[in-house]
């Protein structure tokens, strides 16, 4: 049987989970693959495969939100790949305005990322709100409406009209980025992140995947990798 942990431990846990995006070492990432977008996915599929743990053994009949770990986790990403010069702030708030990710090259701001688990009550409207949104955020941040660009963690759960600009929904072969505006601009990256839906599980007897496992599924579900954004931000800050 596993040792059991003091319950005092619980907090030193989160402070180790927390300290985690800000003492990670420099490394560098290879943006001519999915490396990084492989990245991500193993750590979401991870992450929700604990929290589809403590949903069972714990009796949460709704898991924790993903939607502030997910963000986290682009920014950190996005820090590791950019590298020197590039300030990363989530949360910045100007006027009534609150981007998720201000991207600032030299002191200047030159990107902007909304990252979604869900797009919510707006999956009716994506047509209107969105491209609403991204030219405010642009004319307040002052930034470029093309540099404005939505992460989604998945093109799923919105509805088949939207989830069909991005993958096949006969063959779930993925498809390039779609040219239309706002579509260009929202990037679903994952499909079958989330371990409770895969077919041959219990939902009630949590599996756990080796990491082994988890990586050679990372590289078949990554929709529109996170390297075509990341080398846009290196691109434009070259020329500016």
């Amino acid at each position: 049987m596993d040792e059991k942990m003091n319950h005092l431990d619980i907090s030193q846990k989160f402070d180790e989970f927390a300290s985690a995006f800000y003492e990670i070492e420099d490394c560098k990432f290879n943006l001519e693959n999915s490396e990084v977008s492989e990245s991500i996915f193993f750590q979401i599929f991870k992450i929700k495969q604990s929290l589809w743990r403590q949903s069972v053994n714990f009796n949460r009949r709704i898991r924790i939100s993903m939607s502030e770990i997910f963000q986290d986790l682009i920014a950190l990403y996005l820090k590791l790949s950019l590298g020197d010069g590039f300030e990363i702030i989530l949360e910045e708030k100007k006027e009534k305005l609150r981007p998720d990710i201000l991207i600032k090259y030299k002191g200047k701001n030159i990107f902007i990322i909304e990252v979604k688990t869900t797009i919510g009550w707006e999956r009716k409207a994506i047509r209107s709100v969105f491209p609403e949104r991204i030219k405010k955020l642009a004319e307040v941040f002052d930034v470029p409406e093309k540099n404005v660009i939505y992460i989604l963690q998945s093109p799923w759960n919105v509805n088949n009209d939207f989830t069909s600009k991005y993958l096949d929904l006969k063959t779930h072969k993925f498809k390039s980025l779609p040219l239309e505006m706002p579509f260009n601009q929202i990037r679903p990256l994952l499909t079958g992140e989330d371990p409770y839906y895969c077919k041959e599980t219990d939902v009630n007897k949590p599996t756990k995947f080796s990491d082994d496992e988890i990586k050679e599924m990372a590289k078949n579900r990554i929709v529109v990798p996170i390297e075509s954004t990341i080398k846009q931000i290196l691109a434009f800050a070259v020329l500016n």
